[in-house]
């Protein structure tokens, strides 16, 4: 297959259909960064079937599309089209089309095909989306970080068999679909037969449950036919009992309503009584009521009268009241009179003497002014001079008691200096800062050291969990494979008594040749072995001279371990070519056949047989083979599952070991940390305390100082306070002058006083007088006031006295009247009454004769309403009875379709031994027939259908299951097929590619050796590929222990050897050199024209680097002339070249 071009249009940044032509040799791309060189490389994996928008660089597959600019729309789909020339040089076109929204589709030279189909046609031609063989920016160094057995991937695809795998995969899943159904289908027929069983015992129950019911059927007909016969003698009797009840309730009907007449006789002559009584009644409660009044009229009369009677008493006290307001007023006005004279003559003596009064108290005040100047100039000068003895006093004790504090605070200074410690050694805390210093950090390296250890014994414990894991799968799957292979051979093994083995499980064969033998044997490896007794067996026949086999034909029995009663049979079986059976047939010997490996068959005289009518037998042989392949695979897996175990046990022990070393080390480093910091703290607290003790020290002597100084000036200011204290002599004869000053003046103050009181004396006796003169007159205005008052209330009372005397009087005669009136009235109350009684006896009997009536009418009433429900009564039995009758005859109709007396010749019973027999015992007997059907519980009517039909589908699913066991037989031979293509493959590849890459590794380094090998497993389809490598002058050493350039370019040879072993059509190579310097880019670039000139290779390499460039056959750049919008340009260099060699 050839690459030739690739055209994109809307994909990513080419928005403008762009064609790329890969030619032979050397094509490079070259442009900035971010012009869109690599959505090159990403068109060209996305048409080869890359199915991960991550792999694209994109959140979603739709994100491929142009997604617009500021200039441009954006596209509605993307379209990559890759021209191919095929093997046999026919045209191919492989496109890939997005729409968005609507996902993508493939097309083969326009015929639209699956993506599985794109991509098995890259992986059958080495390459594809994933191929080695693109080689992206950082794939060197991912294969550089890979582990061995990701690494195998790169010879899978050399060795051209990663289709191999796809199809082993599929075939694997539909083996593993096969086995879950073929035990679906074991559970199935399991319980197939199961219900099988429960529906033959349900069919039983079922024939019992129908017999049950017949015999119900007649029971019930017999017990409805003696239920009818009953109902219709019970309606019968019922209807006779109403006539006889309807003649009844006639005859107590008429005895009733003669009754009901001579009662209401009785209630007519009622009424009249009742009024005559009732107006008998009126009467006298009317004469009873007007006593009562006279009686309520005569005591409010006499209440009233004694109510006068007080107010009589209560005017004459208050007329006597009133004359002595009288005798009070005029005594109290000749009072007030007498008294206002003797105020007036005192009031104007008062006023006559005030003037001299105010004339004597003027100079008195005079008098005691200058007394009182005289004592506050005396007091004036004995404060100030008590002030300022006082003040220089205090003064010269102050300074003492200052003297005396100074003093003391020069003591307390000793004191406070005696009681300082030390100033202390810092010397031997910085010893210990030093120690704790050094002791952190050697824990930290400790730590340092348990921290590096940890990763390793984890990576450690890690891969021998995986190992365990991995074995642990294998092993599973192995104990999968041999229970299945149990089942199977369980399975095929003859059932039942008497079964004898066959002699097809004594046979072991090559592999391979299971259809063979199936073919040559056929059938009869269904026999018993000699010693098995069974009727159809090989007993054996043993003879001599038989013809030997056609020259060069391989007897089967060479292939085959058998019992010897087959070796005779096996000797004349050849093993052929199905080619050469043609040519062999006519050389046969009679009793020879020929046999091929894919299980046809031809026999000496000519009956030839095509392959598969044995397959059956051959999935025997090829699964108990396998069996003991299994068996053999399966101890050694448990040896490596026991091995693995004790692994991950020592993994798990080292690593939890070097966990707790690194929790010591960390406690060990966070212990010495915070001594370190408890030391440091300790001594800076020992500086600290250091440096206040220096400065308390520094200023207690400052202190002392200044109060040495304070002290002696203090002392010289007390000494002089002392000196200006006055003598107590001044002071004295200043206090006598004040004493004099003071009794002068409190003369002066008495003589003013009393001239004061004498003159106020008499201004208040004039005003007291003539206050109490308007008193008097105001106290006189209101006693005549009173008088006036107190004559007009003697009056009314007078007028008030003669009103009641007036009342009482006509209360008097009223009484009288009164009297007279009640009298009267108790004679009439006294005949009326006894009127009322006479009427009350009339009427008491007339109510007793029409109660004596009115009861006889209700119990005749009675009568007639029991007469009545009697006959309701038993008109409702015999309606009863009629419609049980009914009822009867109704179920009948319905259960049986025909009336009760025909069910006799229905159901073949004698009526009369029915009708006059026990319908009890019938009963019984029908409830003895139901219960015995109950105890069947329920019955499945449906069990023979059910039976038959689950009968077929238990045919069709051992029909099923042995075909699933001929399709898992043909599927495990397909896998075995595949696996064993796939390590043969892989095998000469890796030879092929360690050959080259040993070449290559000198080539590009100069010298020095390399090679592959495989390890971690036997199996080289499971197994890792480790790269080992010695450049010169370096010790042979894996790949990851190589420097980073060696590392690359060692990644280098290893990619161009896997081309060398199976060259794949196209390679992509996208940076690779960038981590190579000048001269390893030389020697990359020698490589690539080597490899283009020996393989048919074309090679496609995005570079940055000038001399790559200048080695490329031709160059396409890629430019973004507008923002977000990629174009191509190309440059042919041969062509060039040529051109400036022509010129």
């Amino acid at each position: 297959m050839e690459f030739r071009r690739l055209r994109l249009a809307g994909f990513k940044s080419f928005v403008e259909p762009a064609e790329l032509r890969i030619e032979p040799g050397l094509t490079g791309v070259v442009g900035p960064n971010g012009c869109g060189k690599s959505n090159l490389l990403e068109a060209l994996r996305w048409v080869m079937g890359e199915a991960s928008p991550k792999s694209m660089r994109s959140g979603g597959m739709d994100d491929v599309i142009f997604a617009g600019t500021g200039k441009r729309p954006a596209r509605s789909f993307a379209q990559v089209t890759l021209g191919l020339a095929g093997a046999a040089g026919e045209e191919l076109e492989v496109a890939r089309r997005i729409d968005r929204g609507s996902g993508s589709e493939y097309r083969l030279n326009g015929r639209e095909t699956r993506a599985q189909d794109i991509r098995l046609l890259f992986a059958d031609s080495a390459t594809g989306a994933h191929s080695p063989a693109i080689v992206g920016q950082g794939r060197i160094s991912t294969i550089i970080a890979a582990k061995p057995v990701e690494r195998r991937a790169l010879l899978e695809e050399a060795a051209g068999i990663a289709g191999l795998h796809v199809r082993r995969r599929e075939a694997e899943i539909r083996l593993r679909a096969a086995e879950a159904n073929l035990l679906r289908l074991d559970d199935v027929v399991k319980a197939l037969e199961s219900q099988i069983g429960a529906l033959r015992r349900q069919a039983r129950v079922a024939e019992r449950y129908r017999a049950l019911s017949d015999q119900l059927k007649g029971a019930e007909a017999r017990l409805v036919y003696a239920r009818w016969q009953a109902a219709r003698a019970a309606a019968e009797a019922a209807q006779a009992a109403v006539q006889a009840a309807d003649a009844a309730a006639d005859e107590r009907t008429r005895a009733a309503a003669v009754l009901a007449g001579q009662g209401a006789d009785a209630q007519a002559l009622l009424p009249a009584l009742r009024q005559a009584e009732a107006d008998a009644a009126a009467g006298v409660q009317a004469l009873r009521q007007a006593r009562a009044l006279l009686d309520a009229e005569a005591a409010t009369g006499a209440a009233r009268m004694q109510a006068l009677t007080g107010q009589l008493a209560t005017i004459a006290r208050d007329a006597a009241r009133e004359a002595g307001l009288a005798d009070d007023a005029a005594a109290a006005e000749a009072r007030l009179v007498g008294e206002a004279d003797a105020l007036a003559a005192a009031r104007a003596a008062a006023d006559a003497a005030l003037p001299a009064l105010r004339e004597a108290a003027a100079r008195d005040k005079a008098a005691a002014d200058d007394a009182e100047i005289a004592l506050t100039a005396a007091l004036d000068a004995h404060a100030a001079a008590a002030a300022e003895g006082r003040a220089l006093a205090e003064a010269a004790r102050a300074a003492a008691g200052r003297v005396a504090r100074v003093e003391a605070e020069v003591l307390e200074l000793a004191a406070r200096r005696s009681r300082l410690a030390p100033l202390p050694d810092t010397s031997l805390l910085a010893a210990a800062v030093q120690a704790a210093d050094a002791a952190a950090e050697a824990a930290g390296g400790a730590l340092a050291e348990a921290e590096a250890a940890r990763p390793a014994a984890d990576a450690a414990r890690e891969a021998a969990a995986e190992v365990l894991a991995a074995t642990r799968g294998g092993l599973a799957g192995l104990k999968a494979e041999a229970e299945a292979l149990a089942r199977r051979l369980a399975a095929d093994a003859p059932k039942g008594p008497g079964s004898h083995g066959r002699i097809a499980d004594r046979i072991e064969t090559d592999a391979g040749h299971e259809a063979a033998l199936a073919a040559a044997l056929g059938d009869e490896l269904d026999a018993g072995p000699a010693d098995s007794g069974a009727p159809r067996r090989w007993a054996g026949a043993f003879g001599e001279g038989d013809p030997p086999l056609p020259v060069g034909v391989r007897a089967l029995a060479a292939h085959v371990r058998a019992p010897p009663e087959l070796t005779r049979r096996l000797a004349q079986v050849g093993v052929v070519e199905a080619e050469a059976a043609e040519v062999l047939l006519a050389q046969l010997r009679p009793g020879q056949r020929l046999v091929s490996l894919d299980g046809r068959m031809w026999r000496w005289d000519g009956f030839r047989e095509a392959g598969g009518k044995g397959e059956a037998a051959a999935a025997r042989l090829r699964a108990r083979r396998r069996a003991g392949e299994v068996a053999a695979e399966l101890a050694e897996a448990e040896a490596e599952m026991a091995a693995a175990n004790a692994a991950l046990a020592v993994a798990v022990a080292a690593a939890g070991a070097a966990q707790a070393d690194e929790r010591g080390a960390r406690a060990a480093r966070d212990g010495a940390a915070r001594g370190l910091a408890e030391a440091r703290a300790r001594l800076a607290a020992a500086d600290t305390a250091a440096s206040r003790l220096a400065g308390e020290i520094a200023s207690l002597a400052s202190a002392g100082e200044r109060l040495d100084g304070e002290r002696a000036r203090l002392v010289a200011d007390a000494e002089a306070a002392a000196a200006a204290v006055p003598d107590a002599g001044a002071l004295a004869e200043l206090s006598e002058a004040l004493a004099r000053a003071r009794s002068a003046a409190d003369a002066a103050r008495t003589v003013l006083a009393g001239a004061a009181a004498a003159v106020d004396g008499r201004a208040r006796e004039s005003a007291v007088a003539s206050s109490r003169l308007a008193a008097i007159a105001s106290e006189r205005e209101r006693w005549q006031v009173r008088l006036a008052a107190s004559s007009g209330q003697a009056e009314e009372l007078g007028r008030r006295r003669l009103a009641v005397e007036a009342e009482k009087a006509a209360l008097a005669a009223r009484a009288a009247a009164i009297g007279a009136g009640l009298a009267g009235l108790a004679t009439r109350t006294s005949d009326a009454e006894a009127g009322r009684a006479l009427a009350a006896d009339r009427l008491a009997g007339a109510e007793a004769d029409a109660n004596r009536l009115a009861a006889a009418a209700r119990a005749a009433d009675e009568a007639v309403a029991a007469a009545r429900e009697r006959r309701a009564t038993v008109r409702a039995e015999a309606d009863h009875a009629a419609a049980a009758k009914t009822e009867v005859e109704r179920q009948c109709g319905e259960r049986f379709g025909c009336p009760p007396p025909l069910l006799a010749g229905r159901f073949d019973f004698d009526p009369h031994g029915v009708a006059g027999g026990d319908a009890a015992a019938l009963a019984a007997a029908h409830e003895a027939l139901l219960a015995e059907r109950e105890r069947l519980g329920p019955v499945n009517l449906r069990a023979d259908i059910e039976l038959q039909e689950l009968s077929a589908q238990a045919e069709t699913s051992v029909e099923e299951k042995a075909e699933l066991e001929t399709a898992i037989a043909r599927l495990r031979g397909s896998i075995g097929s595949l696996n064993r293509e796939g390590r043969g493959r892989l095998l000469a590849t890796f030879e092929a590619v360690n050959g080259h890459f040993t070449t290559l590794f000198t080539d590009l380094f100069g010298g020095g050796e390399a090679r592959l090998a495989l390890i971690d497993a036997e199996d080289p389809l499971e197994a890792g590929l480790e790269i080992m490598a010695q450049p010169p002058g370096k010790k042979l050493q894996s790949l990851t222990l190589l420097s980073g350039g060696e590392q690359a370019l060692t990644a280098t040879a290893l990619i161009f050897a896997l081309f060398l072993a199976n060259p794949a059509p196209i390679c992509v190579l996208d940076e690779v050199d960038a981590p190579l310097d000048d001269a390893n880019v030389e020697r990359f670039c020698d490589l690539l024209d080597r490899m283009a000139a020996d393989t048919a290779t074309r090679f496609l390499i995005v570079t940055h680097n000038a001399v790559t460039m200048s080695r490329m056959h031709r160059l396409y750049g890629v430019t973004m002339g507008e923002p977000g919008v990629s174009q191509l340009v190309s440059v042919d260099l041969q062509a060039a070249e040529r051109l400036l060699a022509d010129s």
